[in-house]
Protein backbone atom coordinates (compact mmCIF):
# COMPACT_ATOMS: atom_id res chain seq x y z
CA UNK A 1 0.00 0.00 0.00
CA UNK A 2 2.87 2.36 0.91
CA UNK A 3 4.56 1.69 -2.44
CA UNK A 4 1.30 2.39 -4.26
CA UNK A 5 0.98 5.78 -2.51
CA UNK A 6 4.56 6.66 -3.40
CA UNK A 7 3.86 5.74 -7.05
CA UNK A 8 0.83 8.04 -7.07
CA UNK A 9 2.88 10.91 -5.58
CA UNK A 10 5.65 10.35 -8.10
CA UNK A 11 3.13 10.35 -10.94
CA UNK A 12 1.64 13.64 -9.78
CA UNK A 13 5.08 15.24 -9.54
CA UNK A 14 5.92 14.05 -13.05
CA UNK A 15 2.65 15.40 -14.44
CA UNK A 16 3.22 18.78 -12.80
CA UNK A 17 6.79 18.93 -14.14
CA UNK A 18 5.62 18.09 -17.66
CA UNK A 19 3.02 20.84 -17.48
CA UNK A 20 5.56 23.32 -16.18
CA UNK A 21 8.30 22.58 -18.67
CA UNK A 22 6.43 21.31 -21.72
CA UNK A 23 4.14 24.24 -22.41
CA UNK A 24 5.66 27.59 -23.30
CA UNK A 25 4.32 31.04 -24.00
CA UNK A 26 2.23 33.54 -22.12
CA UNK A 27 -1.40 33.30 -21.09
CA UNK A 28 -3.13 36.44 -22.33
CA UNK A 29 -5.62 37.49 -19.68
CA UNK A 30 -8.19 40.02 -20.79
CA UNK A 31 -8.20 42.94 -18.38
CA UNK A 32 -9.59 45.68 -20.54
CA UNK A 33 -10.54 49.24 -19.74
CA UNK A 34 -11.43 50.65 -23.13
CA UNK A 35 -8.23 49.73 -24.90
CA UNK A 36 -6.26 48.84 -21.78
CA UNK A 37 -4.81 45.35 -22.14
CA UNK A 38 -2.75 43.81 -19.39
CA UNK A 39 -0.79 40.64 -20.08
CA UNK A 40 -0.24 38.44 -17.07
CA UNK A 41 2.21 35.55 -17.17
CA UNK A 42 0.95 32.00 -17.37
CA UNK A 43 1.70 29.59 -14.53
CA UNK A 44 2.98 27.23 -17.20
CA UNK A 45 6.22 29.20 -17.43
CA UNK A 46 9.26 26.92 -17.34
CA UNK A 47 10.82 26.22 -13.94
CA UNK A 48 14.35 25.20 -13.07
CA UNK A 49 15.14 21.65 -14.15
CA UNK A 50 16.52 20.20 -10.93
CA UNK A 51 17.96 16.71 -10.99
CA UNK A 52 17.80 16.34 -7.23
CA UNK A 53 14.50 16.90 -5.44
CA UNK A 54 15.16 18.29 -1.98
CA UNK A 55 12.61 17.80 0.75
CA UNK A 56 11.53 21.17 2.13
CA UNK A 57 8.79 20.31 4.57
CA UNK A 58 6.94 17.40 6.07
CA UNK A 59 3.68 18.23 7.85
CA UNK A 60 1.26 15.50 8.82
CA UNK A 61 2.76 13.23 6.19
CA UNK A 62 2.64 15.86 3.43
CA UNK A 63 5.85 16.21 1.46
CA UNK A 64 6.84 19.44 -0.26
CA UNK A 65 9.68 19.65 -2.76
CA UNK A 66 11.31 22.71 -4.28
CA UNK A 67 9.45 22.04 -7.52
CA UNK A 68 6.21 22.72 -5.64
CA UNK A 69 7.29 26.32 -5.05
CA UNK A 70 8.07 29.34 -7.19
CA UNK A 71 11.78 29.83 -7.76
CA UNK A 72 11.89 33.26 -9.44
CA UNK A 73 9.83 36.44 -9.23
CA UNK A 74 8.61 36.00 -12.81
CA UNK A 75 6.56 33.06 -11.55
CA UNK A 76 4.60 35.27 -9.14
CA UNK A 77 1.13 35.88 -10.59
CA UNK A 78 0.51 39.50 -11.57
CA UNK A 79 3.87 40.59 -10.17
CA UNK A 80 4.14 43.68 -12.38
CA UNK A 81 0.41 44.42 -12.15
CA UNK A 82 0.75 44.51 -8.34
CA UNK A 83 3.73 46.86 -8.54
CA UNK A 84 5.98 44.00 -7.34
CA UNK A 85 3.88 43.68 -4.19
CA UNK A 86 4.20 40.21 -2.63
CA UNK A 87 3.52 40.38 1.10
CA UNK A 88 3.52 37.01 2.89
CA UNK A 89 2.65 38.50 6.30
CA UNK A 90 -0.43 40.70 5.73
CA UNK A 91 -3.67 40.39 3.77
CA UNK A 92 -3.46 44.05 2.76
CA UNK A 93 -0.64 46.28 3.97
CA UNK A 94 -0.93 48.97 1.30
CA UNK A 95 -3.21 50.12 -1.49
CA UNK A 96 -2.40 50.18 -5.19
CA UNK A 97 -3.41 52.33 -8.13
CA UNK A 98 -5.93 50.16 -9.96
CA UNK A 99 -5.98 50.85 -13.73
CA UNK A 100 -9.70 51.49 -14.18
CA UNK A 101 -9.18 54.78 -16.04
CA UNK A 102 -12.88 55.45 -15.62
CA UNK A 103 -13.95 52.18 -17.25
CA UNK A 104 -14.74 48.66 -15.99
CA UNK A 105 -12.29 45.77 -16.22
CA UNK A 106 -13.11 42.47 -17.92
CA UNK A 107 -11.40 39.64 -16.07
CA UNK A 108 -11.40 36.14 -17.55
CA UNK A 109 -11.77 33.71 -14.66
CA UNK A 110 -10.63 30.43 -16.26
CA UNK A 111 -8.42 30.33 -19.34
CA UNK A 112 -8.56 27.36 -21.72
CA UNK A 113 -5.19 26.10 -20.44
CA UNK A 114 -6.21 26.36 -16.77
CA UNK A 115 -7.89 23.82 -14.54
CA UNK A 116 -11.64 24.37 -14.03
CA UNK A 117 -13.10 26.26 -11.06
CA UNK A 118 -13.51 24.31 -7.81
CA UNK A 119 -16.01 25.24 -5.12
CA UNK A 120 -13.94 25.76 -1.94
CA UNK A 121 -15.77 23.45 0.44
CA UNK A 122 -18.66 21.01 0.16
CA UNK A 123 -20.99 20.70 3.14
CA UNK A 124 -24.21 22.18 4.45
CA UNK A 125 -23.15 25.43 2.79
CA UNK A 126 -25.99 27.52 4.17
CA UNK A 127 -24.98 31.19 4.16
CA UNK A 128 -24.37 32.52 7.68
CA UNK A 129 -23.35 36.05 6.71
CA UNK A 130 -23.26 37.77 3.34
CA UNK A 131 -20.81 40.34 2.06
CA UNK A 132 -21.48 43.99 2.90
CA UNK A 133 -22.94 46.13 5.65
CA UNK A 134 -24.77 44.47 8.53
CA UNK A 135 -25.70 45.27 12.13
CA UNK A 136 -22.10 44.68 13.23
CA UNK A 137 -20.56 46.86 10.53
CA UNK A 138 -18.96 45.89 7.23
CA UNK A 139 -18.31 42.23 6.38
CA UNK A 140 -15.65 41.84 3.64
CA UNK A 141 -16.54 38.28 2.59
CA UNK A 142 -19.07 35.47 2.82
CA UNK A 143 -19.42 33.03 5.74
CA UNK A 144 -21.13 29.71 5.17
CA UNK A 145 -21.76 26.70 7.37
CA UNK A 146 -19.25 23.87 6.95
CA UNK A 147 -18.55 21.00 9.31
CA UNK A 148 -15.23 21.44 11.10
CA UNK A 149 -12.43 19.43 9.52
CA UNK A 150 -13.90 19.49 6.01
CA UNK A 151 -11.26 19.82 3.25
CA UNK A 152 -10.96 23.33 1.82
CA UNK A 153 -9.89 23.53 -1.83
CA UNK A 154 -8.28 26.23 -3.92
CA UNK A 155 -10.82 27.78 -6.34
CA UNK A 156 -8.44 28.53 -9.23
CA UNK A 157 -4.87 27.81 -10.27
CA UNK A 158 -2.45 30.11 -8.46
CA UNK A 159 0.32 30.60 -5.91
CA UNK A 160 -0.02 30.81 -2.12
CA UNK A 161 0.85 34.34 -1.00
CA UNK A 162 0.10 34.02 2.70
CA UNK A 163 -0.56 31.11 5.09
CA UNK A 164 -0.56 31.90 8.81
CA UNK A 165 -2.55 32.80 11.91
CA UNK A 166 -3.80 36.35 11.42
CA UNK A 167 -5.88 38.22 14.00
CA UNK A 168 -9.65 37.69 13.78
CA UNK A 169 -9.16 35.62 10.62
CA UNK A 170 -7.58 32.85 12.65
CA UNK A 171 -5.73 30.44 10.39
CA UNK A 172 -5.94 31.97 6.92
CA UNK A 173 -4.62 31.23 3.43
CA UNK A 174 -4.42 33.81 0.64
CA UNK A 175 -3.90 32.60 -2.94
CA UNK A 176 -3.08 34.91 -5.85
CA UNK A 177 -4.35 33.69 -9.19
CA UNK A 178 -3.01 34.24 -12.69
CA UNK A 179 -5.67 36.78 -13.66
CA UNK A 180 -4.73 39.05 -10.75
CA UNK A 181 -7.55 38.01 -8.43
CA UNK A 182 -6.87 36.78 -4.92
CA UNK A 183 -9.01 34.42 -2.83
CA UNK A 184 -8.91 34.38 0.97
CA UNK A 185 -9.86 31.30 3.04
CA UNK A 186 -10.21 31.96 6.80
CA UNK A 187 -11.35 30.29 10.05
CA UNK A 188 -9.33 27.18 9.12
CA UNK A 189 -8.56 24.49 11.68
CA UNK A 190 -5.48 23.39 9.74
CA UNK A 191 -3.23 24.92 7.08
CA UNK A 192 -1.66 22.49 4.61
CA UNK A 193 0.20 24.85 2.26
CA UNK A 194 3.12 27.25 2.42
CA UNK A 195 3.74 30.74 0.93
CA UNK A 196 5.14 30.48 -2.58
CA UNK A 197 3.58 27.08 -3.19
CA UNK A 198 2.15 26.50 -6.68
CA UNK A 199 -1.43 25.25 -6.61
CA UNK A 200 -3.92 23.91 -9.09
CA UNK A 201 -7.65 24.42 -8.77
CA UNK A 202 -8.99 21.71 -6.49
CA UNK A 203 -5.79 21.29 -4.46
CA UNK A 204 -6.49 21.06 -0.73
CA UNK A 205 -5.15 24.08 1.18
CA UNK A 206 -6.40 23.10 4.64
CA UNK A 207 -9.38 22.09 6.75
CA UNK A 208 -12.35 24.19 7.82
CA UNK A 209 -12.71 25.25 11.43
CA UNK A 210 -14.61 27.63 13.69
CA UNK A 211 -15.00 31.40 13.83
CA UNK A 212 -12.71 33.15 16.31
CA UNK A 213 -15.47 35.21 17.92
CA UNK A 214 -18.41 32.83 18.39
CA UNK A 215 -16.99 29.35 17.80
CA UNK A 216 -19.46 28.57 14.98
CA UNK A 217 -18.32 25.96 12.44
CA UNK A 218 -17.89 27.90 9.21
CA UNK A 219 -15.64 28.94 6.34
CA UNK A 220 -14.99 32.60 5.60
CA UNK A 221 -13.96 33.45 2.04
CA UNK A 222 -13.07 36.76 0.41
CA UNK A 223 -12.28 37.78 -3.15
CA UNK A 224 -9.88 40.64 -3.82
CA UNK A 225 -8.33 42.47 -6.74
CA UNK A 226 -5.13 44.45 -6.20
CA UNK A 227 -5.72 44.35 -2.42
CA UNK A 228 -9.31 45.65 -2.59
CA UNK A 229 -12.16 43.32 -1.61
CA UNK A 230 -15.39 42.88 -3.56
CA UNK A 231 -18.46 40.65 -3.31
CA UNK A 232 -17.65 36.97 -4.11
CA UNK A 233 -21.29 36.55 -5.19
CA UNK A 234 -20.48 38.67 -8.25
CA UNK A 235 -19.12 35.54 -9.91
CA UNK A 236 -19.73 32.57 -7.54
CA UNK A 237 -23.21 31.02 -7.38
CA UNK A 238 -23.37 29.82 -3.77
CA UNK A 239 -26.63 27.95 -4.37
CA UNK A 240 -25.33 25.82 -7.24
CA UNK A 241 -21.65 25.92 -6.16
CA UNK A 242 -20.37 27.04 -9.56
CA UNK A 243 -19.29 30.10 -11.53
CA UNK A 244 -22.08 32.36 -12.73
CA UNK A 245 -20.05 33.29 -15.79
CA UNK A 246 -16.47 32.94 -16.95
CA UNK A 247 -16.08 36.71 -17.29
CA UNK A 248 -16.09 39.08 -14.32
CA UNK A 249 -16.98 42.72 -15.04
CA UNK A 250 -15.40 44.74 -12.26
CA UNK A 251 -16.20 48.42 -11.73
CA UNK A 252 -14.44 50.77 -9.36
CA UNK A 253 -17.69 51.09 -7.40
CA UNK A 254 -17.63 47.32 -6.72
CA UNK A 255 -14.59 47.69 -4.48
CA UNK A 256 -15.47 48.14 -0.83
CA UNK A 257 -12.71 50.54 0.11
CA UNK A 258 -12.35 52.56 -3.05
CA UNK A 259 -12.98 55.80 -1.13
CA UNK A 260 -10.12 54.93 1.22
CA UNK A 261 -7.79 54.45 -1.73
CA UNK A 262 -8.95 57.69 -3.36
CA UNK A 263 -8.35 59.56 -0.11
CA UNK A 264 -4.77 58.29 -0.04
CA UNK A 265 -4.26 59.56 -3.60
CA UNK A 266 -5.74 62.94 -2.65
CA UNK A 267 -3.48 63.00 0.41
CA UNK A 268 -0.40 62.36 -1.73
CA UNK A 269 -1.41 65.19 -4.06
CA UNK A 270 -1.95 67.57 -1.14
CA UNK A 271 1.53 66.72 0.13
CA UNK A 272 3.03 68.04 -3.13
CA UNK A 273 3.34 71.56 -1.68
CA UNK A 274 6.22 73.55 -0.25
CA UNK A 275 7.98 72.23 2.88
CA UNK A 276 6.85 75.32 4.78
CA UNK A 277 3.21 74.61 4.04
CA UNK A 278 3.74 70.98 5.02
CA UNK A 279 5.11 72.07 8.39
CA UNK A 280 2.19 74.42 8.94
CA UNK A 281 -0.28 71.68 8.03
CA UNK A 282 1.45 69.23 10.39
CA UNK A 283 1.29 71.70 13.28
CA UNK A 284 -2.38 72.42 12.62
CA UNK A 285 -3.09 68.69 12.43
CA UNK A 286 -1.42 68.06 15.81
CA UNK A 287 -3.43 70.87 17.41
CA UNK A 288 -6.65 69.61 15.83
CA UNK A 289 -6.05 66.04 16.98
CA UNK A 290 -5.24 67.14 20.52
CA UNK A 291 -8.47 69.14 20.88
CA UNK A 292 -10.94 67.17 18.76
CA UNK A 293 -10.08 63.52 19.30
CA UNK A 294 -12.95 61.12 18.58
CA UNK A 295 -13.29 57.44 19.40
CA UNK A 296 -15.23 54.39 18.23
CA UNK A 297 -16.41 51.77 20.73
CA UNK A 298 -15.79 48.26 19.38
CA UNK A 299 -18.88 46.12 18.89
CA UNK A 300 -19.12 42.32 18.56
CA UNK A 301 -17.70 41.02 15.29
CA UNK A 302 -15.84 44.23 14.38
CA UNK A 303 -12.21 44.36 13.26
CA UNK A 304 -9.81 47.24 12.65
CA UNK A 305 -10.31 46.67 8.92
CA UNK A 306 -14.10 47.07 9.20
CA UNK A 307 -13.71 50.19 11.35
CA UNK A 308 -11.34 51.70 8.78
CA UNK A 309 -13.92 51.07 6.05
CA UNK A 310 -16.77 52.48 8.15
CA UNK A 311 -14.98 55.79 8.79
CA UNK A 312 -13.14 55.91 5.43
CA UNK A 313 -9.76 55.94 7.17
CA UNK A 314 -6.80 54.12 5.58
CA UNK A 315 -6.10 51.01 7.64
CA UNK A 316 -2.43 51.90 8.01
CA UNK A 317 -3.36 55.33 9.34
CA UNK A 318 -5.94 53.92 11.79
CA UNK A 319 -3.39 51.44 13.14
CA UNK A 320 -0.79 54.19 13.52
CA UNK A 321 -3.26 56.44 15.38
CA UNK A 322 -3.88 53.66 17.89
CA UNK A 323 -0.29 52.40 18.09
CA UNK A 324 -1.37 48.96 16.86
CA UNK A 325 -0.33 46.31 14.38
CA UNK A 326 -2.69 44.75 11.82
CA UNK A 327 -2.42 41.37 13.55
CA UNK A 328 -3.57 42.74 16.93
CA UNK A 329 -6.95 41.49 18.17
CA UNK A 330 -9.46 44.05 19.46
CA UNK A 331 -12.06 43.45 22.19
CA UNK A 332 -15.70 44.41 22.55
CA UNK A 333 -15.96 47.75 24.36
CA UNK A 334 -12.42 48.82 23.42
CA UNK A 335 -11.98 52.50 22.42
CA UNK A 336 -10.44 53.03 18.99
CA UNK A 337 -9.34 56.52 18.06
CA UNK A 338 -10.77 57.59 14.70
CA UNK A 339 -9.86 61.28 14.71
Amino acid sequence: MKEKKEDIKAGRRLMKRLLMTGISGMAFVSLQAQGLDITIQSHYAAQKDTAVISLLHDMDGLEFTENDFIQETYQIPGYSLYDQYWDTENICSRHLNIPFEGNPLRIILVQSNNNPFFYPCIGNNSILMNYGENKNGFHPGVDFSVKEGSPVKCCFDGVVRMARVYGDYGRVVVVRHYNGLETVYANLSKIMVKPGQILQAGDIIGASGKAQKNGVEQLHIETRFMNECFNPAMFIDFDYMELKDNTLILNESDLAIQEERKEEVRHEEREKVTPKKNEEKAENKVQENSTQAEYHIVKAGETMYRISVQYHIPLTKLLQMNNMKETDVIDVGQKIRIK
